[in-house]
């Protein structure tokens, strides 16, 4: 692994700013976050889906530029870029050559502080944002994890964020603008910015491009207990799709990279773990499982999807069940150190991608309060100890902590 590269955080008025410089490089890629998530929609009918609808729309012109000049003119200095929405941010992911940066940091600033949000283009994106949601149960086995995450999460966080029917049609283009205008704040954002770029230097240039921006965008609070227990959608097929889902440590724990191995060990990692070993390969019950962690700064989920067909889906889950109980006996001296290897290097070559490191080091500000690097990350590895991890394990899969798991069914029959 190349040496630690520098990494420095600033704030540029109320937004914190994080650059990691990789001085060999000759791109530069930027992350922003935006506070408006989908947690922070209103809801249903009063426009459920509007930041999705907004992370649409806020790319179809900018500044004195419509929809096609201002693409234009990204293109035109060689641009990647893409706009997403999540829980908590919509995030705009650029990548450019170095020497074009300040450029596109000018175009990006348009886009933030004074996207068009045209008639045109609010149509556009609410035909594209109907025709999403109109396709999601398409794809049972992503349907099945957003059903998980509804009963999962306490609300508003356990909204999938493609909106509702309703919401959507709710979005008009007065609502849109009122909506970016109240919630795009610099008190909430993030920026992160990696590559051949300087600290300073970035700094200097966003300084006059952010003159004026100000104001805090209002912070989205549980309104509610997560519901848990069981979630089941009839669905004519010859498949089951199944998704147990289990709290698990927020980022910010010191628990969080020991789940994380934990993880690789009985469900991630490829084919070399418990749950394809024991569900899969030895009887034959499933023709995929897997598992999953998300880390957040509130809250943490684990979940393991499985797919099978409907006469061997509770045999499915019960298998699942006793992998999980076993767990509580800890791990093997072979698991342990094929998941740390494996967990090392998924870290590190993950890592090489800008775009990652970008969306790491933002990400870090929100979920942990400080932006680390990647070195710091794998030395987190380096103090795993079998000893830790299996007390680890006795804690967290013991009978009373399994107690809180929910499931999500898409198929026939319930189990």
């Amino acid at each position: 692994m190349s040496p630690a590269v520098p990494l420095h955080t600033m704030n540029i008025g109320e937004m914190p700013l994080v650059v990691e410089t990789v001085s060999d490089s000759s791109t530069a890629t930027v992350v922003w976050l935006l506070p408006v998530g989908s947690a922070g929609d209103p809801t249903d009918a009063a426009g459920e889906g509007e930041s999705a609808m907004l992370a649409e729309v806020i790319q179809r012109g900018a500044g004195s530029r419509d929809s096609r000049t201002f693409c234009d003119a990204l293109d035109l200095i060689g641009v990647q870029r893409g706009t997403s929405s999540a829980m908590h941010h919509i995030a705009i992911t650029a990548t450019c050559l170095v020497e074009h940066m300040p450029q596109m940091l000018a175009l990006l600033t348009d886009m933030v502080l004074r996207p068009t949000i045209g008639e045109e283009a609010v149509e556009a994106a609410r035909d594209l944002a109907l025709q999403t949601l109109g396709s999601l149960r398409d794809d049972p086995q992503h349907y099945v994890s957003m059903l998980l995450g509804g009963i999962a999460h306490p609300a508003p966080f356990n909204r999938h964020g493609y909106g509702t029917e309703a919401g959507l049609m709710a979005c008009t283009q007065p609502a849109l603008r009122a909506a970016w205008a109240r919630r795009a704040r610099p008190g909430g954002s993030i920026l992160g910015v990696v590559g051949g770029v300087e600290a300073a230097q970035v700094r200097k240039t966003l300084e006059p491009l952010l003159s004026g921006w100000s104001g805090h965008a209002e912070e989205t609070r549980e309104s509610a207990p997560a519901r848990r227990g069981t979630a089941f959608e009839r669905q004519e097929s010859a498949q089951t799709h199944m998704c147990i889902g289990l709290p698990a440590p927020k980022e910010s724990d010191s628990a969080s990279m020991l789940h994380r191995l934990v993880v690789r060990v009985l469900g991630g990692g490829g084919m070399a773990n418990r749950l394809f070993s024991e569900v899969r390969e030895k009887r034959g019950l499933c023709y995929s499982v897997g598992m999953d962690y998300a880390a957040g700064r509130d809250r943490g989920l684990s979940s393991i999807y499985a797919g099978s067909t409907p006469d061997r889906a509770a045999q499915t889950i019960d298998c699942i069940r006793s992998e999980l109980r076993r767990m509580a006996e800890g791990v093997t001296p072979d698991e342990f150190e094929r998941a740390v290897i494996g967990l090392k290097s998924s870290t590190i070559m993950n890592g090489e991608r800008s775009s990652a490191r970008a969306t790491a080091i933002a990400s870090d500000i929100h979920r942990v309060g400080r932006a680390r690097t990647l070195s710091e990350v794998v030395a987190q590895i380096d103090l795993l100890t079998l000893e830790s991890v299996n007390a680890y394990c006795r804690k967290a899969f013991s009978g009373s902590a399994l107690d809180t798991a929910s499931l999500a069914v898409v198929g026939p029959e319930p189990l």
